[in-house]
């Protein structure tokens, strides 16, 4: 069993866009996808400067943090416009991280510029952070999501998805193996956040 010293978070804050274009019949999300676990934005303004104030987590050991790191696994985000009205979805763009970037001491957030872009006469770009947490609230083999710890600043919304060691899952063969926890809202129940499997 792995101690509980060595239970860290994976967090990707998505603060806010700039040059995007304005559709005020369309929203913005943002999906990321780790390690086949898949966590989303609520849908915010499409707006010039949409404002996502979101963090999302992921739960790991250090065991499996050095196998991703060697292996190279990026964490990917696509950025999606949503038409509520008829619930289409378009894919605009998209960004990958490097999980060797993060680090557990802070560090400022960073632009980063859509690849692909939709917009193709705008460089739009999400101010995206990336950073390694001591998780010392939750126990180890807890399949229960948890808020983020407060922040200064603005108020930032998270979502925290469990990815267990092998041996952690084994001892409970009775709860599904996809984890992750998403905060619904009406809109949200209304279309379908799985990222296509083609894109991955």
């Amino acid at each position: 069993m792995v101690s509980k010293s060595d239970q860290l978070l994976i967090v990707v804050s998505i603060l806010e866009g700039r040059h995007f274009p304005k559709r005020p019949k369309h929203m913005l999300v943002v999906e990321a996808k780790f390690d086949g676990e898949q966590l989303a934005t609520d849908p915010v303004d499409h707006t010039d400067q949409p404002e996502f104030a979101t963090e999302l987590a992921w739960e790991i050991d250090r065991k499996a943090l050095h196998q991703h790191r060697l292996q190279r696994t990026p964490i990917k985000l696509q950025c999606f416009a949503l038409d509520p009205i008829t619930s289409a979805k378009e894919t605009i763009g998209y960004i990958v991280l490097d999980l060797r970037t993060a680090q557990e001491t802070k560090q400022a957030p960073k632009w980063y510029q859509l690849l692909s872009n939709k917009y193709t006469k705008f460089k739009s770009e999400i101010q995206i952070s990336i950073a390694l947490e001591t998780d010392t609230k939750a126990p180890v083999d807890s399949f229960k999501a948890k808020g983020a710890p407060p922040r200064d600043g603005k108020e930032i919304s998270s979502k925290r998805c469990h990815i267990l060691p092998i041996a952690s899952y084994q001892a409970q063969q009775d709860v599904p193996s996809s984890s992750c926890a998403y905060s619904v809202s009406a809109l949200d129940s209304a279309i379908s956040l799985r990222t296509p499997a083609s894109f991955w």
